[in-house]
């Protein structure tokens, strides 16, 4: 008998019933080897989901690890972008503040070298004075009608200046000489473009001592007075309208 107990297997029975009076139980029988086999995959298929959640949650905190230090990262290159961005501002801030300096002493620079060749200075070396107009006309009539002398040209606006002997006819400002005329019987004349719109011309009954083409400064002499060539004629151009010099010779003492 206890022979036929141990070869005996166990099995068990579930029964399925319904509330419903027409329907049957049904009855299912499970032997315990399949009841072993069906825990067994239970218990691996719960080993599995543990391990794969276990390795999922891992890699999503080496994701979130990863994430953050790239966040931390992002952080410290925007901060350091923000710093070299305020940095170049700056930069740039200072240098339109410097080029506005330059530009401002570029304008400066130019009004300066402008008003340089405005022809404000006096036509004579030393001192000197304006023949008027009614004490030329007298002389002029005292005077052989035959004999040279630079008459005052009243559509130039000239200005006749009377010098002693020794003084110099000198250019009122920095320019080139335009032209220079000396001919027997004729006033000799120098003329000088001051290259802005300005140019003067110089006229005496004398020999002009520079040349056409050069070069001058202010106060350069163009002619030297002596006992018969005391008159010098003195006429301003702007942009060739005829001014009267009196308005731009600077006086001074």
């Amino acid at each position: 008998m206890s022979t036929d107990l141990r070869k005996r297997k166990i099995t068990y029975t579930i029964i399925l019933t319904s509330d419903s009076p027409k329907s049957d139980a049904r009855r299912m029988h499970i032997k315990t080897g399949a009841l072993a086999a069906v825990s067994f995959v239970l218990f691996v298929a719960v080993i599995c989901y543990a391990v794969y959640v276990t390795i999922t949650m891992a890699g999503s905190r080496d994701r979130n690890a990863r994430q953050l230090e790239q966040i931390v990262q992002m952080k410290e290159e925007n901060e350091t972008l923000t710093a070299e961005k305020e940095s170049l501002e700056s930069r740039v801030s200072s240098l339109e503040e410097t080029l506005a300096r330059k530009e401002e002493q570029e304008h400066e620079l130019v009004a300066a070298h402008e008003e340089n060749y405005i022809p404000r200075g006096f036509p004579m070396s030393g001192a000197a004075q304006i023949k008027e107009e009614d004490a030329a006309a007298e002389e002029g009539d005292a005077q052989d009608d035959g004999a040279l002398k630079v008459e005052a040209k009243e559509e130039w606006k000239e200005l006749i200046f009377t010098a002693a002997e020794g003084t110099k006819v000198v250019a009122t400002a920095p320019g080139t000489v335009k032209e220079v005329r000396e001919a027997e019987g004729e006033v000799s004349y120098v003329v000088i473009d001051h290259g802005n719109g300005y140019i003067t011309t110089y006229r005496n009954l004398g020999s002009p001592i520079v040349e056409e083409g050069s070069q001058v400064v202010k106060g350069v002499a163009l002619f030297l007075v002596g006992e018969e060539n005391t008159e010098t004629g003195y006429s301003i151009r702007k942009d060739d309208e005829y001014i009267d010099p009196l308005e731009l010779i600077e006086i001074k003492g």
